[in-house]
């Protein structure tokens, strides 16, 4: 009874976590100031409802009336990160995130016809006399506390995937026949830091891209959004029937897990270049590092179609972050990542087996499995949230 109810409060902490910036409101706060009429606005040259605002005589036209205009071009990086800002403060929904957007007083104009009738009627002139939220240049959608808490949950989360598990028991068993155990550390080791090194790649990749093309995702955000609630609500269900077969230890009817031709490749693998590893690990000492480095590596880009489903979701919530700070938010979640792996390791090398750290995996599946369920289910609402 007691375990049941330490593991419903670990699911609520967890969720809670993930949703803290989901579903904190940001108070709006006026800036002070008492200058002219002021509009912030944003726009790309090749938005064909940036040229109609244009052609209208809108921009003009305001100029014309003292307006100031502040023009954010979103094929600028910063542009992409002011978006998100004010997309927040403002309380944008996902649908009216793109180009043309316009933020005049405590309120905001999405698309061609909304500015040109708000202009022509008098109320885009009469709400830019009022004062702009006052929206802080260090402002991120995922930050703060509530920020690092989320990407560290849904980087201890990713950590006990079970695949990530598996795939490094696989290794120490195959590479077991080293007796020496500092020698064997340092090859499990090497090949966690290949997977560190290569996932943290992945992310940082996948955040390149997701920058890269922002004006792109924002003209469609709305239908992304639906499709990865969407996503996350059909993983969640199936993580959930994992829980229940988890329960009933009917391990063959676990779905969400990695493809059989995967697995297999990966076990060839690995056998390969372990066989590398023992035959010339004695009068090359750089293969002991070079070799787990590169089976780590490997590993990691093919493991990521199971533990990429956590990885992918939360990098689409940290994609507003400043630059910095997403390289901050993708190296804490790495670390994170590697940290129960490496105690494993450490655990498995000096019992001289893997046999009790696979049984305890086993043993506790069905948790995993439901605190996966909850992250999916936690993924969902986010995403659902945000297009209402």
């Amino acid at each position: 009874m007691h375990k049941t109810r330490f593991l419903g409060f670990k699911i609520l902490l967890l969720i809670s976590l993930f949703l803290g910036p989901t579903f904190s409101p940001v108070q709006p706060v006026h800036a002070n100031d008492d200058s002219s009429p002021t509009i912030v606005y944003f726009y790309e040259a090749l938005c064909t409802g940036c040229q109609a605002v244009e052609a209208a005589g809108v921009i003009a036209g305001l100029e014309a009336q003292g307006v100031t205009i502040i023009i954010k071009d979103m094929a600028e990086t910063s542009a992409i990160e002011d978006l998100a800002r004010y997309g927040d403060f403002y309380g944008v929904p996902a649908r009216d995130r793109a180009t043309p957007l316009m933020f005049a007083g405590d309120t905001y104009f999405s698309g061609p016809n909304a500015i040109i009738e708000a202009y022509e009627s008098g109320a885009l002139v009469s709400a830019a006399s009022e004062p702009l939220l006052d929206v802080p240049d260090d402002y991120v959608g995922l930050s703060g506390w509530s920020g690092i808490f989320s990407v560290m949950a849904a980087g201890l989360l990713d950590s006990i995937n079970p695949c990530a598990i598996a795939m490094l028991l696989m290794f120490v068993s195959l590479v077991s026949p080293i007796k020496n155990q500092k020698v064997l550390i340092k090859v499990s080791l090497s090949y966690i830091l290949g997977i560190f090194v290569m996932y943290f790649f992945i992310g940082f990749a996948l955040l390149s891209l997701m920058r890269q093309f922002a004006a792109q995702i924002s003209a469609v955000q709305t239908i992304l959004y639906v499709a990865f609630a969407v996503l996350s609500l059909g993983l969640a269900a199936l993580t959930l029937n994992d829980f229940f077969a988890a329960r009933r230890a009917d391990y063959a009817n676990i779905k969400n897990q990695l493809p059989k031709g995967i697995k297999k490749f990966n076990r060839r693998f690995m056998e390969r270049f372990t066989r590398v590893l023992e035959s010339e690990a004695g009068t090359h000492q750089w293969v002991l590092i070079a070799v787990p480095f590169l089976i780590g590596s490997v590993i990691a880009i093919t493991e990521a179609a199971c533990t990429g489903q956590v990885y992918g979701l939360i990098l689409i919530s940290i994609r507003s972050a400043a630059p910095t700070t997403g390289i901050l938010y993708l190296l804490l979640f790495n670390v994170l990542f590697i940290t129960p792996l490496i105690l494993i390791s450490v655990i498995a090398v000096r019992a001289k087996t893997t046999d009790g750290v696979a049984l305890f995996v086993s043993e506790h599946l069905a948790t995993i499995k439901l605190l996966t369920a909850g992250f999916f289910f936690a993924m969902a609402a986010y995403f659902i949230i945000n297009v209402l």
